[in-house]
């Protein structure tokens, strides 16, 4: 097959994961037409994957396509956005027909999972990446940011961590494909994370500031704290490892794409309702305080510690 037989091979995969509401004109112009609802913002973000930086570069390619899609998705929980709409970019030396069609599937499977249509994108001869940007939609003046957190704001995370690190430990991360892929698996954080859309969406107006976590909490928060031009401390006790991991580990772990935000006092009600609501472990594990600036103080037991940084593109 040439290029455009595979990305009509391919498209003609994703079936209909390429259309869906507020698809005016999809995949097969030279640009996607798009709707969203009136009244709303559209939220977008962008990420690449590198072969062997981001995951094995001989990975079988429907997990390659479903990851892809889930971590960049994961931005738009964070912001407390709806999904409605991604494009994906694929680079590589080679495109066997079998190796598009799997990774059409993989792809098709996350869009589908996380209500996405996937309205584009490209196809490109070089050293294997992918990247995806995903579009999304809140009412107007309703995103969630990482600015806005306050003094005597709680933290808070989402579900579990340390579990896709436990992944990367694994021979076999490597060797699997989506349906070899256990329910509570650690290879199944690591290529299926599942972006938290509707707790975000449950957050608006009661979280004051948040994160995806994906570089790791020790590195994310920090982040958080920058922008809203706080500080904060946090108790390893209260942070949820996955199975296998410990806290100072989990903390500085990457690739569990949970979230992390702060919430005022009396909103802590609202948050317990959310974790009932969404069937998602929510836990307060620290607070905000006035500084230092940026600072995220880590507390064993009541004794600060020092945390590992988590994953940093160039250092």
């Amino acid at each position: 097959m040439d290029e455009f037989e595979l990305i009509d091979a391919m498209v003609a995969t994703l079936g209909s994961a390429a259309a869906g509401p507020g698809v005016a004109v999809g995949p097969g112009d030279d640009g996607a037409v798009l709707d969203i609802p009136v009244g709303s913002q559209l939220v977008v973000s962008t990420d690449t994957l590198v072969a062997d930086r981001h995951f094995p570069a001989a990975a079988h390619a429907d997990v390659i396509g479903y990851r892809s899609i889930a971590v960049a998705t994961s931005d738009l929980a964070a912001m407390g956005a709806t999904a409605a709409y991604a494009t994906v970019s694929l680079t590589i030396e080679q495109l066997p027909a079998s190796w598009a069609r799997l990774y059409a599937l993989g792809i098709a499977a996350a869009a589908q999972d996380f209500g996405l249509a996937v309205v584009g994108g490209n196809v490109a001869r070089g050293p294997c990446s992918v990247t995806v940007t995903v579009h999304g939609h809140v009412p107007s003046g309703a995103a969630l940011l990482r600015a806005g957190a306050r003094s005597g704001d709680r933290v808070y995370m989402t579900g579990s961590l340390g579990g896709a690190k436990l992944a990367l430990q694994d021979p076999a991360l490597g060797r699997v494909s989506l349906a070899d892929l256990g329910a509570e698996s650690p290879l199944r954080r690591y290529w299926m994370p599942t972006p938290r859309l509707a707790l975000g969406q449950a957050l608006r107006g009661v979280a004051s500031a948040a994160i995806d976590i994906s570089d790791g909490l020790s590195s994310d928060l920090g982040h958080l704290c920058r922008a809203s031009g706080i500080g904060c401390h946090v108790d390893l006790a209260q942070i949820v490892c996955f199975e296998g991991s410990d806290a100072p580990s989990a903390a500085a772990a990457g690739d569990d794409y949970e979230l992390a935000f702060t919430a005022p006092p009396p909103h802590h009600s609202q948050v317990q309702s959310i974790a009932r609501q969404t069937g998602v472990e929510i836990r307060a594990i620290g607070s905000v305080r006035d500084g230092p600036v940026g600072t995220v103080q880590w507390l064993d037991n009541g004794t600060p510690v020092e945390l590992a940084q988590g994953y940093r593109h160039f250092q």
